[in-house]
Protein backbone atom coordinates (compact mmCIF):
# COMPACT_ATOMS: atom_id res chain seq x y z
CA UNK A 1 0.00 0.00 0.00
CA UNK A 2 1.11 3.27 -0.67
CA UNK A 3 1.02 6.40 1.85
CA UNK A 4 -0.40 9.55 0.28
CA UNK A 5 2.23 12.42 1.19
CA UNK A 6 -0.09 15.20 1.77
CA UNK A 7 -2.53 13.30 4.18
CA UNK A 8 -0.29 10.84 5.69
CA UNK A 9 -2.55 8.43 5.29
CA UNK A 10 -2.72 4.67 3.53
CA UNK A 11 -4.83 4.80 0.05
CA UNK A 12 -7.29 2.14 -0.33
CA UNK A 13 -8.72 2.91 -3.33
CA UNK A 14 -6.93 3.85 -6.37
CA UNK A 15 -10.22 6.24 -8.02
CA UNK A 16 -12.56 8.43 -6.14
CA UNK A 17 -15.16 10.76 -6.38
CA UNK A 18 -17.69 13.73 -5.07
CA UNK A 19 -21.11 12.74 -4.48
CA UNK A 20 -23.43 14.30 -6.50
CA UNK A 21 -25.12 15.98 -3.51
CA UNK A 22 -21.79 17.36 -2.79
CA UNK A 23 -21.61 19.03 -6.18
CA UNK A 24 -22.09 22.90 -6.87
CA UNK A 25 -24.47 21.76 -9.60
CA UNK A 26 -26.58 20.23 -7.07
CA UNK A 27 -26.39 23.05 -4.57
CA UNK A 28 -27.33 25.50 -7.32
CA UNK A 29 -30.40 23.07 -8.36
CA UNK A 30 -31.54 23.24 -5.16
CA UNK A 31 -31.39 27.10 -4.60
CA UNK A 32 -33.38 27.81 -7.98
CA UNK A 33 -36.47 24.62 -7.01
CA UNK A 34 -36.30 27.28 -3.45
CA UNK A 35 -36.43 30.25 -5.21
CA UNK A 36 -39.19 28.95 -7.81
CA UNK A 37 -41.05 27.99 -4.94
CA UNK A 38 -41.17 30.80 -2.53
CA UNK A 39 -42.26 32.88 -5.73
CA UNK A 40 -45.18 30.40 -6.21
CA UNK A 41 -46.06 30.88 -2.45
CA UNK A 42 -45.86 34.59 -2.31
CA UNK A 43 -48.07 34.72 -5.76
CA UNK A 44 -50.71 32.35 -3.93
CA UNK A 45 -50.75 34.56 -1.05
CA UNK A 46 -51.24 37.77 -2.84
CA UNK A 47 -53.81 36.04 -4.90
CA UNK A 48 -55.80 34.63 -1.81
CA UNK A 49 -55.14 38.39 -0.40
CA UNK A 50 -56.72 40.04 -3.05
CA UNK A 51 -59.53 37.66 -3.37
CA UNK A 52 -60.42 38.77 -0.10
CA UNK A 53 -60.52 42.17 -0.58
CA UNK A 54 -62.98 41.80 -3.08
CA UNK A 55 -65.16 40.01 -1.31
CA UNK A 56 -67.98 41.85 -0.58
CA UNK A 57 -69.23 42.53 2.58
CA UNK A 58 -72.61 42.46 3.82
CA UNK A 59 -74.08 45.25 5.95
CA UNK A 60 -75.62 43.53 9.80
CA UNK A 61 -79.06 44.71 8.12
CA UNK A 62 -78.13 42.83 4.35
CA UNK A 63 -76.95 39.28 6.34
CA UNK A 64 -80.13 39.33 8.64
CA UNK A 65 -82.12 39.42 5.22
CA UNK A 66 -79.70 37.08 3.59
CA UNK A 67 -80.06 34.98 6.61
CA UNK A 68 -84.28 35.10 6.71
CA UNK A 69 -83.77 34.06 2.78
CA UNK A 70 -81.91 31.25 3.74
CA UNK A 71 -84.21 29.81 6.03
CA UNK A 72 -86.60 29.38 2.61
CA UNK A 73 -83.98 27.69 0.45
CA UNK A 74 -83.08 25.54 2.77
CA UNK A 75 -86.50 23.93 3.32
CA UNK A 76 -86.54 25.05 6.85
CA UNK A 77 -90.00 26.94 6.50
CA UNK A 78 -92.04 23.96 7.41
CA UNK A 79 -93.20 21.58 9.91
CA UNK A 80 -90.39 19.09 9.82
CA UNK A 81 -87.84 21.57 10.44
CA UNK A 82 -90.43 23.61 13.43
CA UNK A 83 -87.72 23.12 16.01
CA UNK A 84 -84.59 24.34 13.77
CA UNK A 85 -87.00 26.63 12.05
CA UNK A 86 -87.71 28.90 15.61
CA UNK A 87 -83.97 28.77 16.56
CA UNK A 88 -82.70 29.92 13.71
CA UNK A 89 -85.79 32.58 14.01
CA UNK A 90 -84.69 33.05 17.12
CA UNK A 91 -81.24 34.08 16.50
CA UNK A 92 -82.25 36.38 13.65
CA UNK A 93 -84.21 38.33 15.95
CA UNK A 94 -81.53 38.64 18.38
CA UNK A 95 -78.94 39.76 15.73
CA UNK A 96 -81.64 42.19 14.00
CA UNK A 97 -82.06 44.10 17.74
CA UNK A 98 -78.12 44.11 18.19
CA UNK A 99 -77.23 44.97 15.49
CA UNK A 100 -79.94 47.35 13.58
CA UNK A 101 -81.51 48.77 16.98
CA UNK A 102 -79.03 48.91 19.24
CA UNK A 103 -80.24 46.74 21.96
CA UNK A 104 -78.24 44.19 24.24
CA UNK A 105 -80.06 41.18 23.23
CA UNK A 106 -77.70 38.53 21.94
CA UNK A 107 -76.59 36.49 25.03
CA UNK A 108 -80.47 36.75 26.30
CA UNK A 109 -83.41 33.70 26.23
CA UNK A 110 -86.58 34.74 24.43
CA UNK A 111 -87.95 35.54 27.83
CA UNK A 112 -85.64 37.79 28.48
CA UNK A 113 -85.34 39.39 25.09
CA UNK A 114 -89.05 40.07 25.88
CA UNK A 115 -88.79 41.82 28.88
CA UNK A 116 -85.99 43.43 27.62
CA UNK A 117 -88.11 45.12 24.80
CA UNK A 118 -90.96 46.16 27.21
CA UNK A 119 -88.25 47.88 29.65
CA UNK A 120 -86.77 49.84 26.85
CA UNK A 121 -89.91 51.00 25.44
CA UNK A 122 -90.46 49.71 22.19
CA UNK A 123 -93.57 50.18 20.18
CA UNK A 124 -95.87 47.41 22.09
CA UNK A 125 -96.93 45.77 18.73
CA UNK A 126 -93.66 45.05 17.86
CA UNK A 127 -93.22 43.51 21.26
CA UNK A 128 -96.40 41.47 20.80
CA UNK A 129 -95.07 40.41 17.66
CA UNK A 130 -91.89 39.16 18.90
CA UNK A 131 -93.42 37.55 21.65
CA UNK A 132 -95.96 35.53 19.60
CA UNK A 133 -92.96 34.53 16.85
CA UNK A 134 -91.32 33.07 20.01
CA UNK A 135 -93.71 31.50 21.66
CA UNK A 136 -94.59 29.69 18.41
CA UNK A 137 -92.09 27.01 19.17
CA UNK A 138 -94.08 26.14 22.36
CA UNK A 139 -97.30 25.52 20.58
CA UNK A 140 -96.01 24.07 17.14
CA UNK A 141 -95.17 21.17 19.60
CA UNK A 142 -98.74 19.97 20.46
CA UNK A 143 -100.45 21.01 16.92
CA UNK A 144 -101.24 19.00 13.86
CA UNK A 145 -98.83 19.17 11.14
CA UNK A 146 -101.27 21.55 9.05
CA UNK A 147 -101.94 23.76 12.15
CA UNK A 148 -97.84 23.62 12.58
CA UNK A 149 -97.22 24.61 8.63
CA UNK A 150 -99.75 27.41 8.90
CA UNK A 151 -98.05 29.14 11.49
CA UNK A 152 -94.74 28.53 10.37
CA UNK A 153 -95.27 30.41 7.19
CA UNK A 154 -97.01 33.05 9.35
CA UNK A 155 -93.93 33.41 11.66
CA UNK A 156 -91.87 33.31 9.18
CA UNK A 157 -93.99 36.46 6.69
CA UNK A 158 -93.69 38.36 10.35
CA UNK A 159 -90.73 38.77 10.55
CA UNK A 160 -89.97 39.20 7.21
CA UNK A 161 -91.92 42.04 7.26
CA UNK A 162 -91.02 43.48 10.37
CA UNK A 163 -86.96 43.24 9.09
CA UNK A 164 -87.58 44.61 5.85
CA UNK A 165 -89.90 47.29 6.42
CA UNK A 166 -87.51 48.28 10.03
CA UNK A 167 -84.29 48.89 8.02
CA UNK A 168 -84.35 52.38 8.23
CA UNK A 169 -83.54 53.56 11.68
CA UNK A 170 -86.20 55.03 14.01
CA UNK A 171 -84.64 58.64 13.40
CA UNK A 172 -85.05 58.62 9.90
CA UNK A 173 -88.86 57.63 10.09
CA UNK A 174 -91.23 59.98 9.20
Amino acid sequence: MKINETTGLYENYGIWHIPFWQTEMFALGVKIACAFVLCVLCFVAVWLYLRHKKRKKLSPTEQIVADLCALKTEYKVQAACGKEFYSSLSDIIKRYFFYCRGYDVLGKTDAELIKYLIESQVDQKIVDDIEYILHGSEIIKFANAQAMQERIVADYDKICLLIKNKQKPPAEKG
